[in-house]
């Protein structure tokens, strides 16, 4: 039921944006116009950064003593991406893949910890690219607006993990776990809390964590202007290393199934005042997730030739495991 009523969010979002704000044949002529080329060198290396985040995974998994050969891990990248792609929630796909991967796990914690690392690290450098680029532009054009929500939205972020890490937090609702005969949860929040904090000592694999995600997110960011140069849109770099953080992380509310039509109005509201029309701010944010689409498609190719089962357990829970 809540993904049916996210689902008519995402239509909802999409309709209203077709009606009141995009001119079809103004989104037509958008299409038409692109330089496909240059969609297609992007669309190549967006598979390329792909590799990386599955790499950085990698990384964290090596840094908890998991040895996963490289190549199963981007398979389950791949098939997390298929799974998950629409999935209230960007982070839908995460989840999925986590589970696919604790089958192959002594403590099958650890693929939930790794992925929550290895994403909220990329969520921070995010953070941190907008910031450094926000306070030049902010002294640039006098207005500091974007400069305070890009900082509000940064310590927000920081409060929410702090709060979900924080072990007394949890202990505090220790009675309630067990009130409602939620015992076998909490161990696992427990073990969670335990394994992400455990890798604060892995000093050396947390500095190539860091290096490789300040790489990919550089590398995210440059895809998606090259999308917009694409369609022809003339607006300077430095502008996506603000708004495209601001984006991303508006599309991790579950609010409608993959951030459709969410990450479509986003994307019309940041680019509207740096003088983008409404079709070409809608064909940008159709044109980057027709690349997760295309992402997804291949992951089912890869999920339809890897064996992999949906078996229930955990009370008739499905739970996706590689055989």
């Amino acid at each position: 039921m809540k993904f049916l009523f996210k689902g008519l969010i995402s239509v909802s979002l999409i309709s209203a944006l077709l009606y009141w704000k995009v001119d079809i044949g103004e989104l037509g002529k958008a299409f038409r116009e692109v330089n496909y080329p240059l969609y297609i060198f992007s669309s190549l290396l967006f598979l390329f950064q792909q590799v990386i985040i599955a790499y950085c995974w990698q990384v964290v998994l090596q840094a908890q003593a998991n040895r996963i050969p490289f190549s199963r891990i981007v398979q389950v990248h791949w098939i997390g991406a298929f799974f998950g792609t629409f999935m209230p929630t960007s982070i839908g796909m995460d989840i999925v893949r986590a589970y696919s991967l604790k089958k192959h796990l002594k403590n099958g914690v650890d693929a939930m910890s790794s992925m929550f690392v290895t994403r909220v690290v990329g969520f921070v450098i995010n953070f941190a690219i907008a910031l450094v680029v926000a306070i030049p532009v902010a002294q640039k054009t006098g207005n500091a607006r974007l400069f305070w929500v890009v900082l509000l939205m940064t310590m927000a972020f920081c409060f929410g993990i702090w709060l979900l890490l924080h072990p007394r937090l949890l202990k505090i609702f220790a009675p309630l776990f067990s009130r409602f005969k939620l015992g076998k949860f909490f161990n696992k929040l427990a073990g969670f809390q335990e394994g992400t904090k455990e890798l604060r000592h892995e000093k050396r694999a947390m500095i190539k964590l860091l290096l490789l995600s300040l790489f990919f997110q550089v590398v995210g960011i440059l895809i998606i202007y090259l999308v917009g140069l694409s369609l022809g849109l003339g607006i300077a770099a430095y502008h996506y290393f603000i708004i495209i953080p601001l984006i991303t992380t508006i599309t991790i509310l579950p609010l409608s199934v993959a951030g459709i039509g969410v990450r479509e109005g986003a994307f019309v509201f940041f680019l509207l005042p740096l003088g983008v029309s409404e079709p070409q701010a809608f064909s940008l944010s159709l044109l980057v997730f027709a690349q997760w689409v295309g992402m997804a498609l291949m992951g089912g190719v890869v999920y339809w030739a890897s064996g992999i089962q949906i078996s229930r357990r955990n009370n008739g829970q499905a739970v996706t495991g590689i055989n």
